[in-house]
């Protein structure tokens, strides 16, 4: 029978005071008898304990002590700590550092690489940052990054609010680091514990995500201050992460390898003793590699992976949305503007002017929206202009400009981590360019589910009139659809999707070169579809099956309405709408229907109107919504060229958390089902003459 060689480590704990705690492991065929002494900030007794143990144990470990201070470039070496570590002759000592530097950025990079702008404009809190040799990585992820090491170095209750600050600080204390003194000793007062704990409370409270070590946390014993907070930490225990998943924290994140891979008993987990098992195994392995490829060797060998970062489903997440008037009337209709109704034109045209100038504000919120798949909540602050379309565009851009941002900023600080863009707000200017590069959180127009909910709706509807059933031999159904802006954001996309699902399209818009680009698009996305180039769509009308208008037009009629054919479906996602009442009503045999929207998850509600019958949303609010809900703080859609599987894959991303398509309306309501009977049967009768009829006399068919 093998007995395996025993090897004793002995661990100093520097932040614990208390009794020895013994614990025992094997790896890699050796059996691993381990020591915890807790002695504080006492270096006198770790001196006495490496003359009495030195060369008597195979390994000594620092546990909560640093031999250098680090931030960017710049590194001082704590000479008390190499002191002690100098003072072995014979047995080998480890502090970890290299093992934090490599666990820290790799779980970040993991992180990001899933999150990319979760740390963007985010206050992250080091309880140290000169002794977080991986801060530096934070600043990489955008984060504004704010450290106490005065109070815990020093006991001097000061903030470091910025990256200058930080290094200032540096510079001046690196000849009080670099000397014998121990700093940090205070921390083991009775009087400086309840201080730096009241000090340390008040700035968590005011920080998005908080940096420290597991040691660190014994002291912070106020639930509110982590309320929806990320903590990002080296090691946490079964009870100290149960503690902070009580205080309602939004993440926790560890960086520390999976104890369960090394065996190492939770109560005396380190970094440095992890690096002393590691180190072992490598002289017992007689290996010529040095220990840290020889660690590499073991993390590849054992798979040994950071802790996944876990997420408290049942707080919160916080986006923001900005809508605004689409007319006038509208207008009038907000509380307190409705004495526009009443008042000459004049003063109401003045009054636009005036209103537009209005700052923007926060308008109300909707709230519990809730994810069927994980549970996750969100909440989103509405905020508005008073400017209309019209306004806006005889307003300098830059002033909308700076009134998105103020919002996006405003958003910011109420702990939102994402902003959506609403109806004109998202085609003035650079369509978000600018507002995204300016605001502290992503941006999105919302255009991706737009355009997927804009073709949800027009699909659905003409299922339902049941004029077109076949298809051909490619599977394609014969049908022409046509497409009225289509060389815009919603438009360009609109056109890409239909063209794959219908034999023959029209593509209409002002600009006879775009639309020459976008056919040759079409025609490579999809061969066997007739693509029709359009300036003008009238022509077209009177035998196409589905159109979709997406003008953002303001000069007026944008398509004949009496040369459409009876039984087509009209879907209107422009706003302000392309197809007034009065020209629709001119039509009952053809169905008018608005842009899709949405029934967001969960018991959805909202204190003020957005224009819709409640809980009905906007899908550009919500994919604001359902992104913030699953996490992905980022600029989905952005400027005017939406990305087809940007749009297939928000489109997935609803039904994945159980977002649904709200009743369908036009301009007097909802489209219920005996609504499109009646406009079915009145096309069916029309449609025997209409196509009969030559094209001059088709306008005076009987049409009620």
């Amino acid at each position: 029978m093998t007995v395996n060689k025993l090897r004793r480590i002995v661990v100093l704990n520097f932040l614990e005071q208390g009794n020895d705690v013994v614990g025992s492991i094997s790896l890699g065929g050796i059996d691993f008898e381990i020591t915890e002494m807790r002695i504080g900030w006492d270096f006198s007794a770790a001196h006495h304990i490496f003359h009495e143990l030195d060369g008597e144990v195979d390994a000594f470990v620092l546990s909560g002590v640093r031999d250098k201070a680090v931030f960017g470039n710049r590194e001082v070496l704590h000479h008390p700590t190499r002191d002690l570590i100098r003072f072995a002759d014979r047995t080998p000592v480890y502090t970890g550092v290299d093992l934090i530097t490599l666990f820290g950025n790799w779980t970040l990079r993991k992180f990001l690489r899933e999150e990319p702008h979760f740390f963007k404009r985010k206050k992250v809190l080091f309880h140290t940052a000169l002794y977080t040799p991986f801060a530096e990585s934070f600043i990489e992820g955008g984060a504004i990054i704010q450290s106490a090491d005065p109070l815990f170095l020093f006991g001097v209750p000061s903030l470091l609010r910025s990256k200058i600050q930080i290094n200032r600080f540096f510079s001046m204390v690196t000849t009080l680091l670099a000397s014998r003194v121990i700093v940090g000793k205070h921390i083991f007062s009775d009087w400086m514990r309840r201080h730096t704990s009241k000090w340390m409370n008040r700035w968590i409270f005011g920080c998005d995500v908080f940096v420290t070590y597991s040691a660190l946390l014994g002291d912070i014993e106020q639930p509110e201050v982590f309320e929806g907070k990320v903590v990002f930490t080296d090691f946490l225990t079964q009870q100290q992460r149960e503690k902070l998943e009580r205080f309602k924290v939004a993440h926790i994140i560890e960086f520390a390898p999976e104890a369960a891979s090394l065996r190492i008993p939770e109560q005396m987990w380190s970094f440095g003793l992890t690096t002393a098992i590691m180190d072992q195994v490598r002289i017992s392995q007689r290996s010529s590699l040095e220990i840290g490829e020889f660690a590499l060797e073991m993390i590849e060998g054992l798979r040994i992976e950071p802790r996944r970062w876990q997420g408290s489903t049942h707080v919160p997440r916080r986006c923001a949305f900005i809508i605004h008037p689409l007319s006038v009337k509208h207008l009038s209709l907000t509380p307190g503007f409705s004495f526009l109704r009443t008042v000459p034109k004049k003063i109401v045209s003045l009054a636009e002017s005036s209103m537009a100038r209005i700052p923007v504000f926060r308008y109300g919120e909707l709230s519990f929206a809730r994810s069927e798949l994980t549970g996750q909540e969100v909440i989103c602050d509405i905020y508005a202009l008073c400017a209309t379309p019209r306004a806006m565009l005889r307003m300098d851009e830059n002033f909308i400009y700076d009134q998105l941002v103020a919002a996006a900023e405003d958003a910011h600080r109420r702990g939102a981590l994402m902003i959506g863009l609403g109806a004109y707000t998202k085609v003035i200017g650079d369509s978000g360019v600018t507002v995204a590069r300016r605001s502290p959180i992503p941006v999105t127009t919302g255009n991706s589910y737009s355009a997927a909910a804009t073709l949800w709706a027009a699909r659905m509807m003409v299922q339902r009139m049941g004029f077109v059933k076949s298809e051909d031999q490619h599977g394609q159904l014969k049908m022409k659809v046509m497409v009225l802006g289509a060389t815009g954001s919603i438009g360009r996309v609109s056109a890409q999707l239909l063209s794959m699902v219908a034999n023959e399209i029209v593509i209409v818009a002002p600009r006879a070169d775009k639309l020459l680009e976008l056919r040759d698009e079409l025609k490579q996305l999809s061969p066997r579809t007739v693509v029709h180039v359009r300036t003008d769509p009238n022509e077209e009308l009177e035998d196409t099956d589905l159109i979709v208008t997406a003008t953002s037009n303001q000069r007026g009629q944008v398509l004949d309405i009496m040369r459409v054919k009876p039984g087509a479906v009209i879907c209107d996602c422009s706003r302000p709408l392309d197809i007034r009442p009065e020209e629709a009503r001119r039509r009952p045999d053809v169905l008018l229907i608005e842009s899709g929207e949405i029934d967001l998850p969960g018991p959805v509600r909202m204190n003020v109107d957005i224009g819709l019958p409640k809980p009905s949303v906007y899908a550009c609010l919500a994919e604001t919504v359902l992104l913030t809900m699953e996490g992905r703080y980022e600029t989905f859609s952005l400027s005017r060229q939406l990305q087809l599987e940007r749009v297939k894959e928000i489109y997935q991303l609803g039904l994945k958390h159980g977002a649904k398509l709200s009743s369908i309306r036009n301009h007097e309501g909802e489209v219920t089902d005996e609504k499109v009977e009646s406009c079915r049967q009145l096309a069916q009768r029309n449609l025997a003459e209409w196509h009969t009829q030559p094209s001059s006399t088709k306008r005076r068919l009987k049409l009620i």
